[in-house]
């Protein structure tokens, strides 16, 4: 899937303050972050994630107008990260929802 610079920033944004959310580093989460990061053709070094009290300014509405397709890609991208540690807990799930719910984004188990 190919997005534009703004779109990429957006995605990979998001899915770092996921795979943060439950406030440990996890090395599966970080290691499926980073294949998310190659996917989208960011650098895994040198990338600055938006905060996550700034998400709602600076990504939702980005998020909100991408392609179905995209949606569906990126909602992929969220799940892969939750599972990837055994454990989508309350912080990952809310997070998740949040996404899901303010950006109008389905939910992709698979």
């Amino acid at each position: 899937m190919e997005y534009n610079k703004i779109e990429k920033e957006a995605i990979a944004s998001v899915l770092y303050n996921l795979a943060h959310a439950d406030f440990r580093e996890h090395e599966m989460e970080n290691a499926v972050y980073k294949s998310c990061l190659k996917e989208l053709d960011l650098p895994d070094n040198g990338f600055v994630p938006i905060p996550k009290d700034e998400l709602q300014s600076r990504t939702f509405e980005i998020l909100r107008h991408l392609p179905k397709e995209k949606k569906h890609d990126f909602s992929l991208m969220m799940t892969k990260i939750s599972r990837s540690d055994g454990e989508f807990g309350i912080l990952e799930r809310k997070f998740v929802t949040e996404i899901l719910d303010m950006c109008n984004i389905p939910f992709v188990s698979r």
